[in-house]
């Protein structure tokens, strides 16, 4: 007698009789209680199973239990405040467009979750929502009670961008895909004309039997994607398909039956075949000419590093340490004019971090930061990866992650996440966890950030997929009644070619497939769209506004004209080039290029008033840099004859004298600015002083140029412009400008060497790029007036399709073939288009 032994699941218990689901010598019921063990495996909590042998509960139980955990949900969160916490799960059952409706809808079904954003090719689902209200578990059996199950696994598939499996499909595929085969076989004597009843009978029996697997498993999608939008109220896509299987297949059954005949199973299975066969090449499709940028090679932002990683790892958090803003010094300051008995010295903190070798301060970009890299963010500048704030106390505004705008306070050794603004003086932060920009971008385009109207061409293709469906199934019907009494052999046939072939999918894709396409290549050339609705507002565009400072002339300059009461000393130079460094202002940043290597010191209570300038303590004396009205409000000082930009200065609230520097404008900018008033109306808007209106009058009117104009006078001027008509981009730094920028049609912030921009600005520039801008707006322009093509062939495909259709002569069977091959081909349509014209006209 031979005895077997049962195999159970290692987790669960439960039995696992093909024994399918391994890793390691472990066998397992199914992949999530695989993923429960490797978790558990991972983070070296395996004791769990010493206290019973298979103490887990099935996922088929209690699925998402493992999220209860703390470390395992704090390494899903992307951000958590003990308030509001944000989430992205891999959902690979989002497939239309109903899907997308129902998922950034949740917040009506619970109310704890207050944002969800959908990245459908991705097939991501990111998700904020109230800690008090609802935990990650229950958001996950949400999200499956509606039937999109997130996937968890510990590849991390959000952060990795694996793409997913497409196994599934396949199986339901092969299944369609043999009995179609066997289905036609056994349709031959039919298709011969040899009439044999008893062969009829039972080839016909069989043909049904093999058409079950079919309608039932291989079309199950089709069933649950139209189950789903029926149970909301909404008529999606799929209805008409899954209606005409359904009637085809009724209508065979009942002919087989009843009356003996063959019925239209070939039909019915070949068409779902080849609607399978178009869903995956339209899917690998999507996967070819996917517009997810590769951030990596082009996000035009840089960060001050102070330390690299091969000395930043492994350390505790918590303390202070030495070097970079902040630190502080014992340095023994000298005697000066003003200040004949020098104050005490600066203390030093207690270290609790071991002191790095050297320490040069480096502007790298954010994508090559690295886990243990030491990272200086200034007055206004992005949190661009989770890290540990390793000095400083940082007043953190979070608005950028969830809306509200009230800075949180937090001390050395705090966890600070990615997306968070700092407001005050510099802090140094220890990176913890790789930079992720698609999630940056994603923070960029919350929608408390989103400006006015909807796009003009996607409402109108949205509008026209909303009533597109309605639409075919009337036709379907009215069709169907006209040819079952002129000529019934036709009406079946006739009714489903009209359910299938008309398809309101390339409408709706073109636009965003081809401006994607638009975006993904403007990226290459270091110009960063927040989306892809800002290559319309941009072709739409009639006027420029620049800033000039940082905008049209550059930071890089280091030459400086000194003009003070008395010569600076070693020990004044050290305290405004610490104030300076807290500051992320172009001047502010020339003036430490210009300073040097002079030793940084503390820095205490600082501010910074847009438009006017900064103010800190430094070793107990107060700083001031900025414009003449801020530093020297009753003119103390005598007026000089003004040269470029300047940076006044006072000590103990006495006005010493200032640094000018000469305007140092772009290579370039004469040749941009000549060929830009060609097409638009320029105006320049600058808080300086009126000293450059002569170099610039050549390209700008002279009632174009407003100097000395404050932060609030810039975006009034630009809602005056708007309120005459004029559609304007305004271009900017992203510091003075936030509400101009805002404010404008298309803002657009200039980037050089910083990571602070405005997440209200719709586009990101490095600075190196900003002559190319007339053949970003000349592309712009061309793009619009492909996707309008696009538009007039996808309308024009279904007039065809329909009138041969409703003609009866179009077979459902070739009505499945023209779907997605009409969709796929007009993608490619769009994406060459816009491939191909890009270096004409992006090159000129």
């Amino acid at each position: 007698m031979v005895t077997t032994t049962a195999t159970v699941c290692a987790h669960c218990g439960s039995p696992c009789p093909d024994q399918s689901v391994q890793a390691g010598e472990k066998v397992f019921c199914c992949d999530g209680c695989r993923t429960v063990y490797a978790i558990l495996d991972e983070h070296q909590l395996c004791h769990y199973y010493d206290y019973n042998q298979t103490p887990g509960t099935s996922p088929r139980q209690a699925q998402f239990a493992v999220l209860d955990h703390p470390d395992i949900a704090a390494q899903l969160l992307t951000f958590s405040n003990g308030t509001i916490a944000r989430v992205t799960f891999y959902v690979p059952t989002i497939h239309c467009s109903s899907c997308l409706y129902l998922l950034e809808h949740l917040y009506r079904i619970q109310p704890g979750i207050t944002q969800t954003r959908v990245d459908f090719l991705k097939k991501q689902v990111h998700l904020t929502y109230q800690t008090d209200q609802l935990t990650l578990r229950q958001v996950a059996e949400l999200l499956t009670s509606l039937g999109y199950e997130p996937l968890l696994s510990l590849n991390d598939v959000v952060q990795a961008g694996q793409k997913p499996s497409y196994r599934s499909l396949l199986y339901r595929l092969g299944v369609a895909g043999f009995c179609a085969g066997n289905i036609m076989l056994f349709s031959f004597p039919e298709y011969l004309g040899l009439d044999d009843s008893t062969f009829k009978q039972w080839f016909g029996r069989l043909n049904l039997l093999l058409a079950l697997p079919v309608v039932f498993y291989s079309a199950s999608g089709y069933f649950e994607s139209v189950w789903r939008s029926l149970r909301k109220g909404v008529i999606n896509i799929d209805v008409p398909i899954l209606l005409g299987i359904l009637v085809a297949f009724t209508r065979s059954t009942y002919e087989v039956l009843a009356l003996n005949g063959a019925g239209y199973y070939d039909s019915v299975t070949g068409l779902i075949f080849f609607l399978l066969c178009g869903k995956w090449f339209q899917q690998r499709t999507y996967d070819f000419l996917s517009f997810e940028r590769d951030y990596k090679a082009y996000f035009p932002l840089a960060v001050t590093v102070v330390g690299r990683g091969a000395w930043g790892e492994g350390r505790g958090t918590g303390g202070e340490g030495r070097g970079g803003v902040g630190e502080a010094s014992a340095f023994p300051p000298a005697s000066s004019a003003h200040n004949p008995a020098p104050p005490a010295p600066c203390p030093v903190p207690q270290a609790h971090y071991p002191t790095p070798p050297t320490r040069h301060d480096e502007i790298v970009p954010v994508t090559d930061l690295r886990k243990g890299d030491r990272i200086r963010i200034r007055h206004g500048e992005l949190i661009p990866a989770d890290g540990i704030l390793y000095k400083g106390t940082g007043s953190i505004d979070y608005s950028f992650v969830t809306g509200e705008s009230v800075p949180e306070h937090k001390e050395a050794g705090t966890l600070l996440y990615a997306g968070g603004k700092q407001v005050g003086e510099a802090i140094e932060l220890e990176v913890v966890r790789g930079v992720s920009q698609s999630y940056l971008t994603q923070l960029w385009n919350n929608d408390v950030f989103r400006k006015g109207a909807p796009s003009r061409m996607q409402t109108f293709a949205d509008a026209v997929g909303k009533y597109f469906t309605i639409t075919v199934l009337i036709l379907a019907a009215l069709v169907g009644t006209f040819w079952y009494v002129v000529d019934p052999s036709k009406a079946l046939n006739a009714s489903t070619a009209v359910l299938i072939v008309a398809c309101p999918c390339v409408l709706s894709l073109s636009y965003p497939f081809a401006l994607g396409t638009g975006m993904r290549l403007l990226g290459k050339l270091r110009f960063y769209l927040k989306n892809v609705d800002v290559i319309e507002q941009m072709a739409a565009c009639d006027t420029i506004v620049f800033d000039k400072t940082g905008t049209l002339t550059s930071t890089a300059g280091t030459e400086a004209i000194e003009d003070f009461v008395f010569d600076l000393d070693t020990f004044e130079r050290s305290l405004l080039v610490s104030l300076a460094q807290q500051s992320a202002h172009p001047l502010s940043r020339r003036l430490v290029a210009y300073l040097g290597q002079t030793r940084h010191r503390a820095v205490r209570r600082f501010t910074e008033t847009p438009g006017k300038g900064i103010e800190g303590y430094v070793c107990g004396i107060r700083i001031r840099l900025g414009s003449r009205s801020f530093v020297d409000p009753v003119g103390r000082l005598p007026q000089q004859a003004p040269v470029g930009a300047a940076v006044y200065v006072s000590i103990d609230g006495t006005p010493i004298g200032c640094f000018r520097f000469p305007n140092q404008y772009r290579p370039g900018i004469a040749t941009l600015l000549n060929e830009l008033k060609q097409t638009h109306d320029l105006y320049l808007l600058s808080g300086d002083s009126d000293t450059a209106r002569v170099e610039l009058a050549d390209w700008f009117a002279d009632d174009h140029l407003v100097f000395q104009c404050r932060p609030q006078e810039k975006l009034a001027f630009i809602q005056q412009l708007q309120a005459k008509g004029r559609r304007v981009v305004m271009i900017g730094d992203g510091l003075n400008d936030a509400g101009a920028l805002k404010q404008a049609d298309v803002g657009i912030a200039v980037s050089e060497d910083t990571i602070q921009f405005t997440p209200s600005s719709d586009a990101i520039l490095d600075a190196s790029s900003l002559t190319r801008l007339p053949g970003f707006l000349r592309y712009s322009r061309f793009a619009m007036r492909l996707i309008r093509f696009s538009f007039c062939v996808s309308l024009l495909y279904n007039g065809v399709g329909l009138w041969f259709a409703l003609a009866g002569n179009l077979s459902p069977v070739v009505a499945a073939i023209l779907m997605p091959l009409s969709s796929a081909t007009m993608l490619l349509i769009a994406t060459i288009g816009m491939r191909s014209w890009a270096g004409r006209l992006l090159a000129k």
